[in-house]
């Protein structure tokens, strides 16, 4: 029996900036230190204010889910932002941001995202503490959702990687998620077609390269996997897809989620992004409630953990649709039922 569905999360600005060349909007939940919020900081381009905004609610309102169906202990959020150009406003958004987040009193934590980096978030830690970037330790947050995307493979595959027998792959997006997926799969002998805009990302060795302007989506293969940008797929992508199953590490990867469900009505098989790319929230839970066990783990054992919590809730998912949940129905069957954060367990682990 599912448990009844959780109304949606309201998120709202709770912090903004405003300039004629720089505009910073605090998205999330309204809640507090106890329990923060937590998303990355995106610099973009935006058309206008009003589009900034509403990329960040709906980008909260996936942090949200995220966070509850893997119970991290944070609540839903994200801080974008808005400049023509980008690279020209760092130092004033890195020390906007920190006044922002001094503001709400450390009810919002952030880290990287599009166009904000790792060193970015060292010169954001030394103006405030609300950051969770894995600064100082050999864990990476991009690599973290790379393994986590591999437990949902595993997942679908019902074996470890290592133990399955290889298959046909195609990985869109070869940056530092997706080109660690592809380099696995392809450890493991899996034949792997890449695409990616950048040529020289999508050219690692033992990879078959396929040009963006191609149909990719025709390539028969076990395994398509979204790792680059939100709305990559349409309608016509879906139609066309060839593939066993999808495993999204890319947020949002579908133009209208109901595509999604096409392809489930077909017998394909596609995990929901949330469930999938959570590897960089589970490894900012250990960082937040587990400060030490955090401190003493190498970066294998953060990932080895991630890994091994996403294949578990990926496998509970995918037998709950089986038995003939919804796909509602069935991520509420399989989120977490606890109060205490994903992070604490993790020194339970040997």
């Amino acid at each position: 029996m599912a448990n009844a569905t959780k109304p949606e999360p309201t998120v709202s600005v709770l912090a903004q900036h405003v300039s004629a060349h720089l505009s910073v909007f605090v998205v999330a939940e309204n809640t507090d230190s106890k329990r923060p919020a937590n998303g990355g900081l995106r610099l973009l381009n935006y058309p206008s204010d009003e589009a900034c905004i509403a990329d960040g609610q709906r980008l909260a309102g996936l942090m949200t889910h995220k966070h509850d169906l893997y119970g991290t202990g944070f609540a839903g959020g994200k801080i974008v932002a808005r400049a023509q150009e980008p690279a020209a406003v760092k130092d004033e958004l890195i020390s906007v941001t920190a006044g922002l987040l001094e503001s709400l009193d450390g009810s919002m934590i952030t880290g990287c995202d599009l166009n904000t980096s790792l060193e970015d978030m060292e010169r954001l830690m030394s103006l405030t503490p609300h950051v969770l970037a894995a600064v100082g330790s050999p864990v990476d947050a991009s690599a973290a959702t790379a393994h986590g995307t591999l437990g949902a493979v595993e997942a679908v595959l019902s074996s470890d990687l290592k133990d399955a027998p290889p298959g046909r792959a195609l990985v869109h997006g070869c940056g530092a998620v997706g080109g660690t997926v592809a380099k696995t799969l392809v450890d493991q002998g899996w034949t792997v077609f890449t695409v990616d805009l950048n040529r020289e990302r999508a050219g690692l060795a033992g990879a078959t390269p396929l040009p963006p302007s191609c149909p990719w989506w025709e390539v028969k293969v076990d395994l398509m996997l979204p790792c680059s940008i939100s709305g990559l797929i349409n309608s016509e992508i879906a139609e066309g897809m060839r593939t066993k199953a999808v495993v999204p590490a890319a947020n949002a990867p579908f133009q209208n989620p109901q595509l999604a469900d096409e392809l489930r009505q077909r017998g394909i098989p596609v995990l929901p992004d949330p469930l999938v790319n959570a590897g960089a929230v589970i490894a900012d839970s250990i960082e937040r409630f587990s400060p030490q066990a955090w401190k003493g783990a190498g970066a294998e054992d953060v990932y080895a953990f991630v890994r091994g919590e996403v294949r578990r809730r990926a496998t509970e998912y995918l037998s709950q649709r089986e038995q003939g949940l919804s796909v509602g129905d069935a991520l509420t069957e399989v989120a977490a039922d606890t109060t205490d954060p994903i992070g604490l367990s993790f020194k339970d682990t040997p």
